[in-house]
């Protein structure tokens, strides 16, 4: 199985709410810090967004593989700051500022580049669940062809559909 492999002209800037965790962490109920996350994402930002915009789970700041800790942010795409100052448009600004949790926001920016995508479409978190097990299968088989990054890899949850939907993980390659 090979997924299709996409190339990101642009940069994509997001901002939400993050953690750091580790995938050893996350095996058990007692440490996993993922489901809080969304559910805080869920309670306390998915209301003030516009109705079938993208949601992103974004994977950075790797300490080193799939074995060291890294961060993620629940989040939405806003206008990078020069776009913003560019067009003088203010409508992500005013929505940032309105968002009640506004303090406790993180921006992170996604990297133009090569990335391979694994798509599913079900209910969640089982979907985005296999789409990372399908993408650690391709990754971990000895013939595999492509070299993850560890740079920035993240999910696209589209139209915002945080329960049953598509999401489309995005895995950044050399």
């Amino acid at each position: 199985m090979t997924a299709p492999i996409q190339e990101l002209t642009d940069v994509q800037t997001c901002t939400g709410i993050s953690v750091r965790t580790t995938n050893t962490d996350e095996i058990s109920h007692e440490t996993a810090k993922l489901g809080k996350l969304w559910q805080s994402f869920y309670k306390n930002h998915v209301s003030q967004l516009e109705k079938g915009q993208d949601i992103y789970g974004i994977y950075h700041n790797y300490e080193s593989d799939d074995l060291g800790a890294f961060d993620v942010v629940a989040s939405w795409k806003v206008e990078s700051q020069q776009k913003q100052s560019d067009n003088d448009d203010t409508t992500n600004t005013v929505k940032a500022t309105k968002n009640k949790n506004a303090s406790n926001l993180t921006t992170v920016t996604i990297p133009a580049g090569k990335y391979m995508v694994f798509s599913e479409y079900g209910n969640m978190p089982n979907t985005v669940m296999n789409a990372w097990e399908k993408a650690w299968t391709y990754f971990n088989d000895p013939s595999c062809e492509h070299t993850r990054t560890y740079n920035v890899d993240f999910e696209r949850y589209v139209e915002g559909k945080l329960e049953y939907g598509q999401v489309e993980l995005y895995i950044g390659i050399e």
